[in-house]
């Protein structure tokens, strides 16, 4: 079985945990000029390598943001809707929950202060042989492959729990 875990955005990742390890990739995207935009090739690939794998994937949910703008916000729904989209078409089991909820799971909250500090420290901790860097010349950890990688971890939580009902 290998877990899932998505952090949507152009600037997130998908990592994955599975008795072989756990493996991180940022989010493939394309730069046309000044714009980025999502490589569908690249997460055709990504997907098709999870295929026979025994896939369980968890996918954020995304929403828009105030002052984010009418583009951004465009932005996010469509790649949120790439993703969803890939899941699907490789029949790929799956939830799509709210960062809270999956935060909630570690003890991340907004009230405790940054959120993406919160999760660094519990991905390090849970995972510390695990690279965060987004390149090797990288000198602080990816906030896309922390999330995704957290996320990849609710994942497994999830399915072991739901497993407990179908036995």
């Amino acid at each position: 079985m290998i877990f899932i875990g998505i952090d949507p955005g152009l600037s997130g990742a998908i990592a994955t945990i599975s008795p072989e390890g756990v493996l991180t990739f940022k989010m493939p995207i394309l730069s046309e000029g000044k714009r980025k935009i999502y490589n569908h090739f690249e997460l055709k690939m990504l997907f098709e390598r999870f295929q026979p794998l025994d896939p369980y994937a968890i996918l954020e949910q995304q929403h828009a943001m105030p002052k984010q703008g009418v583009v951004s916000t465009l932005s996010i729904g469509y790649g949120f809707g790439a993703l969803k989209q890939c899941l699907v078409d490789f029949a790929i089991p799956h939830e799509v929950r709210r960062a809270n909820v999956w935060q909630k799971e570690f003890g991340i909250s907004a009230r405790k202060g940054n959120t993406k500090v919160q999760a660094l420290q519990i991905c390090q901790d849970l995972f510390p042989n695990v690279n965060l860097l987004a390149t090797e010349r990288s000198k602080k950890p990816h906030d896309g492959i922390v999330d995704a990688l957290l996320i990849a971890e609710y994942a497994r939580r999830r399915w072991g729990e739901a497993r407990k009902w179908l036995i």
